[in-house]
């Protein structure tokens, strides 16, 4: 799909080429309600030959559980592992707050979601998640692993900055358990 003016949100490019195809994950704010495949703001992931020209877009999540019902979004860039791309993604529930889960998708056709986190990983609890510029979010924007430790960059309430850590591999055992 391709409209000539999109306001298009949590724009990620994959840190390598597949298949000899750049990938980026996007949410094009138009691309939902009738005529669309999603009725609410949703994940799509589109190929190009060059990261200028990815206009390839398909699907590739909606929100399902009840932490994700009124939008999803991506977050960080995918990172490679054996398992699968790791891509961690927002969801807003009926409270508005944002959450943080996860999704693996295929090495080789990232299009494809192999797993992706029944429940969400990390949630707005601390007083500087809750209140802030805009309160209950918790909006990773980064993350990097070290040591076998995931960590993840983080905005709080859209004013304040943390990081949030787990044991990849204990993330990916998780994830490995979860549902497409």
């Amino acid at each position: 799909m391709t409209s000539p003016l999109v306001d298009d949100r949590d724009v990620i490019l994959f840190p390598e080429p597949i298949d000899g195809k750049w990938v980026m994950i996007q949410r094009p704010m138009q691309w939902a309600g009738p005529g669309y495949p999603c009725e609410k703001p949703s994940i799509w992931i589109a190929r190009g030959d060059d990261m200028l020209d990815c206009r390839d877009s398909k699907l590739l999540l909606t929100g399902r559980y009840e932490w994700e019902v009124n939008k999803v979004g991506a977050n960080t860039p995918p990172i490679k592992t054996p398992h699968g791309w790791l891509m961690l993604h927002h969801g807003v529930g009926p409270d508005w707050h944002y959450r943080v889960g996860a999704i693996l998708m295929d090495l080789n056709d990232p299009s494809k979601v192999l797993h992706r986190s029944v429940d969400w990983l990390l949630q707005p609890e601390e007083p500087f998640e809750t209140k802030g510029y805009y309160n209950g979010v918790v909006f990773p924007c980064g993350a990097v692993v070290i040591d076998g430790t995931l960590f993840v960059y983080y905005g709080g309430a859209d004013q304040h900055v943390g990081v949030a850590t787990c044991n990849l591999d204990d993330l990916l055992k998780y994830l490995r358990s979860c549902p497409a």
